[in-house]
């Protein structure tokens, strides 16, 4: 350096002036926040509108994890006119759809907007090997399809296949009839027509009551009776496992959540218990024809097992997809039949009426026909307003392909989620005017009236044109293979639609269910659960609301804490009493 000393100067100049450093050293992550949030704004062109965010990569994971209930509104609430908005999560977009007619292609398009990803992503967590994951990722739809033989067909496809073939038709008829007989069992052990205090007031939580006595009712009649004689505690554990079960896609270790795993361990303790004691029995009496005995329970079920034991899954997976089996089959219809029954008791006039038309449908003093019951227009309507009301289901998609939707680019690798519950509280959609009672936030059992014969096709077309774009991928590599046909019947939807067109409309906005491939296969049981089995509780039961604890306690309303159907967030104080004459 030259005897000017500039370079020194300046440094000396700086060194003596600490503040600037530090303003400059604390200036550089904000900068590079704002160059990379910039960035994300840069590359969604195309895309749904971004929802800005602060931390670099993770974005709103943690938000979304939490609560995707209330993130999904807030997310509708900085984007109120747009039909869907991208979320930076975890390193990639995630679309969530505000939409309903996105929502109808991105259901239709069933080999762009993939959900194998996600059955995967669930098999590991309830405790898929390396095997396993072999086994169940062959042949599967997802980014990078995994081989499988010439000779075989995917296990995801088959277990697909498999289960609307038993829960439609006879079989669900059979499997209703079980159901319904072991309400109507449990109901007169309960408040037994031979005891006259049966017939005297009793005042009891009608929302337990309905949620234990449909419990055991379901897990007999699907799983067998043996299972409560095995695990007699199963009830608690479930309602205590479904309130953790979503915990554990945070990918969080054991040691941290370790209530979750804990619990998954003991349903699977029990269910390899529930497996070794039905095989055992099966060998000891064998019946493959049989359609239903207290060990496996349905046909259907014995026949699922067997299915991933001929596939060659471990014992641990198949007692963990037990698991979660069984907790699907019930934490979701189960809360809705609560719903339903606490809006009826709140209203007398209403619940008067559904007696009214429960009583039309009887073909003895305490028997009904079950399909003339799922007609009834108020009953009906007030199911689908449970359904509406009480339910947020969100439906994951990965996009396969970089693809349009609507006005939107969507991009290959990310995730596309319809949420049921922002379609259903839509006031746009759902407001008629000069109604106020017909707030989205509201209950409003007329919502659904106006029915006819119709199904509600809308979604049955959308169903139908999804499996069919699933299957020409499935025909294309295995093609007369048995499992590679689709199946062809005529199913009637146990539910009718509206043929209003503004209510049609709305209809595509009703989403309980799910869409596309992933369209529930057990909604026909569990509206014969829901309809069926408060047909025969308030056939037998009079049921009138304590107006003390009411104003004591307040009205309930859906809890928003889990995903699927939603439990009322506190208990019903009901007065009770049997009928005479049933």
């Amino acid at each position: 350096m030259n005897k000017t000393g500039t370079p020194e100067v300046a440094a000396s100049s700086f060194s003596r002036s600490p503040a600037v450093f530090w303003v400059i050293l604390l200036a550089i992550p904000g900068i590079g926040i704002w160059w990379w949030t910039d960035y994300r704004w840069r590359i969604a062109s195309g895309e749904p509108p971004l929802v800005p965010y602060q931390i670099p990569w993770l974005g709103h994971g943690l938000d979304f994890m939490k609560d995707i209930n209330g993130f999904a509104q807030w997310v509708r609430s900085v984007h109120p006119t747009s039909d869907a908005a991208t979320v930076q999560l975890a390193g990639q977009h995630l679309y969530l759809i505000f939409d309903a007619k996105l929502a109808s292609q991105i259901y239709r398009r069933s080999q762009t907007f993939i959900f194998d990803p996600f059955i995967l992503q669930t098999s590991a967590i309830l405790g898929a090997n390396k095997k396993d994951m072999e086994i169940l990722a062959a042949g599967a739809q997802l980014l990078e399809p995994a081989p499988l033989e010439e000779t075989a067909m995917p296990l995801i496809h088959e277990l697909h296949k498999l289960t609307p073939q038993h829960l439609t038709g006879e079989p669900l008829d059979k499997l209703t009839e079980m159901f319904i007989d072991t309400i109507c069992s449990d109901i007169d052990k309960r408040f037994s027509p031979d005891q006259e205090s049966s017939y005297e007031w009793e005042t009891i939580d009608i929302c337990v009551f309905v949620k234990s006595t449909w419990c055991h009712a379901s897990i007999s009649a699907l799983f067998g009776s043996h299972m409560y004689e095995i695990w007699p505690g199963i009830e608690a554990w479930l309602w205590e496992f479904d309130k953790h079960f979503q915990t554990m896609f945070t990918g969080m270790p054991r040691f941290i959540i370790p209530k979750p795993y804990a619990l998954l361990d003991e349903g699977q303790k029990m269910s390899a218990k529930w497996e070794a004691d039905a095989m055992e029995a099966s060998e000891r009496d064998p019946d493959p024809d049989r359609y239903w005995d207290k060990h496996w329970g349905v046909r259907f079920v014995k026949l699922r097992n067997e299915l991933l034991r001929n596939k060659g899954l471990s014992t641990k997976f198949r007692a963990g997809n037990h698991v979660a089996f069984l907790w699907g089959l019930n934490a979701n219809a189960i809360p809705i039949a609560m719903q339903t029954i606490v809006q009826a008791a709140l209203s007398p006039k209403l619940l008067a009426t559904l007696v009214a038309e429960i009583n039309s449908c009887t073909t003895s003093p305490n028997t009904f026909d079950l399909k003339r019951v799922t007609a009834s227009p108020v009953f009906k309507s007030v199911y689908l307003e449970s359904l509406r009301y009480s339910t947020a289901s969100p439906s994951p998609r990965v996009v396969r392909q970089d693809c349009q939707v609507g006005e939107y680019h969507l991009r290959r690798g990310n995730m596309a989620i319809v949420h049921s519950r922002t379609l259903q509280s839509d006031e746009e959609t759902w407001c008629i005017p000069g109604k106020p009672e017909s707030h989205p936030s509201k209950f409003w059992a007329e919502r659904f009236l106006d029915g006819d014969a119709r199904s509600e096709e809308a979604r049955v077309e959308e169903n139908a044109e999804a499996e069919t774009n699933w299957e020409d991928a499935i025909k294309k590599k295995w093609g007369d293979h048995p499992m590679a046909k689709a199946v062809k019947r005529k199913n009637m939807e146990p539910v009718s639609g509206p043929k209003d067109k503004a209510i049609q409309t709305r209809m595509l906005s009703l989403r309980p269910f799910g869409g596309g491939t992933t369209l529930c296969p057990g909604r026909h049981f569990a509206t014969n659960e829901i309809m069926g089995g408060l047909a025969a509780l308030l056939l037998r039961l009079e049921i009138e609301v304590d107006s003390e604890a009411l104003a004591k306690n307040g009205e309930p309303i859906p809890d928003m804490s889990k995903q699927g159907g939603l439990f009322p967030d506190r208990g019903l104080m009901c007065r009770v009493r049997r009928r005479r004459g049933v």
